[in-house]
């Protein structure tokens, strides 16, 4: 898989981990958006990437799991990266909003912090590389393929 794609899709899942984190700040809302990041992340990314093709080609099943798993990690990332801020700065405004324990955690146990968030990244990680693979199968049966799209190029170069 080419490396400016990864790159890609590095971007483009800490956004949408972002934007899902910031939702996430609405309480009644939290549940269906830890269902999306668990899930939906992997599909959601392949699915922006491959639009009009401009970000992405086709992909094979492998491919989609391997994509699927960066967007589930880099996603989880994104969401920690601003739900914990937002979550510690609100709850220093209004005594009344629920912290979720993140500011205690990170005064006692900043390394177990991290290590959440290590251990929840590779869970999330593990279920969207299936959403990709299934993404990935899906496309592939829907989509028209140019002719001899997977030909091996025999290219021989004399200097």
């Amino acid at each position: 898989m080419n490396e400016v794609i990864i790159k890609r899709a590095i971007i483009f899942s800490l956004i949408f981990g972002a934007l899902i984190g910031l939702i996430s700040l609405i309480p009644a809302l939290i549940g269906f958006c830890l269902f999306i990041l668990a899930f939906l992340a992997g599909v959601v990314v392949i699915m922006f990437m491959k639009k009009n093709e401009k970000y992405l080609g086709i992909i094979d099943t492998q491919q989609g799991a391997i994509l699927g798993g960066i967007a589930g990690f880099f996603a989880s990332v994104g969401f920690f990266a601003s739900f914990c801020p937002m979550v510690i700065l609100i709850s220093a405004i209004f005594k009344k909003y629920y912290a979720y324990a993140i500011p205690y955690i990170i005064e006692e146990a900043l390394w177990l912090f991290f290590v959440i968030i290590l251990m929840v990244g590779v869970m999330l990680a593990i279920f969207n590389a299936v959403g990709g693979m299934a993404m990935a199968y899906i496309y592939n049966k829907f989509e028209q393929k140019p002719e001899n799209y997977d030909a091996r190029l025999d290219i021989k170069v004399d200097d």
